[in-house]
């Protein structure tokens, strides 16, 4: 296994075009008739990504990447893998299609889901799906979404959770809640992966860190409380894999947004080597902050314009092409 002391120092490398690379940011992968979410990938789009990566790229594993950036050796193409949350789909579909084509990936975990087998997320879906016919409109905050039928159920899912989402995790946990009583109380499935899933995932070589407990708006919650979300998820992780846990993402991770740099901090002083936000870009470690990586979203649905617009955000990152830069930006799903 490859050494972290290199990764843990700060490079005295000037800045150069062998210090950085891709970093995939993937959420779920599942069969096209289970989902409506625009972060969710059918398997069969998935693999093909896959296929594109093996051929055309350089798919490195996480401690591979750090440890050659800190070298300046980044190969130009290099690309690196990194899923979050951690749902059943990451055991189910990924983890076999990355073990068939022999990539390494990065898992991060919110715990919560490990304990009870789902998140609040998930609460709000079975919820609204689960809602007899004639719960046709659900109120929440004084704003009305329609639930008369399946497209307007998964919309409301989409909107409802994008509503619940930016709010403390108290008054989360309320609103929800406020859900549940006029859907009905949902039968709730296991919907992540489980502990034994996952420890049988990190013996066959993939990485995992962590991404919280209940996967909250660091920004919204007090200094304490996204102290115990980070500091826990590792000690839980860590206990559970009898393995250091050496990384982290920021739950929904758009700086000064989901976090700040008092979490930056926090992250830092709890042991973690680096941590990943999901703000557009390379990952620069050693020219930027190693606990604010930035990465790029995979979900273009045709393969071959996905493998166009990663080798364009690769160029355009490499050699500071701004209207190339913006190009891929705004074709980005």
């Amino acid at each position: 296994m490859v050494k972290l002391n290199k990764i843990q120092q700060e490079s005295r490398e000037p800045a150069g075009r062998g210090c950085s690379f891709a970093v995939l940011n993937y959420h779920r992968v599942m069969p096209m008739h289970t989902f409506w979410n625009e972060q969710v990938l059918d398997v069969g789009v998935f693999e093909q990504q896959l296929l594109q990566l093996k051929r055309f790229f350089r798919v490195l594993s996480l401690e591979q990447a750090l440890q050659l950036a800190a070298e300046g050796n980044v190969p130009a193409n290099a690309v690196v893998i990194t899923i979050d949350d951690g749902f059943a789909d990451c055991y189910d579909h990924i983890f076999p299609l990355l073990q068939r084509y022999q990539l390494p990936a990065t898992f991060f975990i919110s715990t919560q889901g490990l304990q009870q087998g789902y998140l609040w997320e998930n609460q709000i879906a079975n919820a609204i799906l689960q809602a007899p016919a004639e719960v046709t409109m659900l109120k929440l905050q004084e704003r009305q979404f329609a639930s008369n039928g399946k497209t307007e159920r998964h919309r409301s899912i989409v909107a409802i959770t994008d509503l619940i989402k930016y709010h403390p995790m108290a008054q989360r946990n309320q609103l929800i809640g406020d859900l549940i009583a006029q859907t009905g109380e949902p039968h709730m499935h296991h919907e992540f992966v489980t502990a034994e899933q996952l420890k049988q995932m990190a013996a066959a070589g993939m990485t995992i860190g962590a991404h919280t407990v209940h996967h909250p708006i660091l920004a919204l919650e007090s200094a304490e409380t996204a102290q115990k979300e980070i500091a826990q998820s590792k000690a839980i992780l860590e206990q559970l894999l009898a393995q250091p846990v050496h990384y982290f993402a920021y739950p929904n991770g758009k700086f000064a947004v989901d976090f700040s740099d008092e979490h930056v901090t926090q992250v830092q002083d709890s042991g973690f080597v680096a941590a990943f936000c999901t703000d557009w870009g390379q990952a620069r470690p050693t020219q930027e902050c190693r606990f604010r990586l930035r990465r790029f979203t995979p979900w273009d649905r045709n393969p071959w314009f996905f493998s166009l617009r990663l080798a364009l955000h690769i160029v355009a990152e490499r050699y500071s092409i701004k209207f190339l830069k913006e190009w891929v930006g705004t074709h980005g799903n």
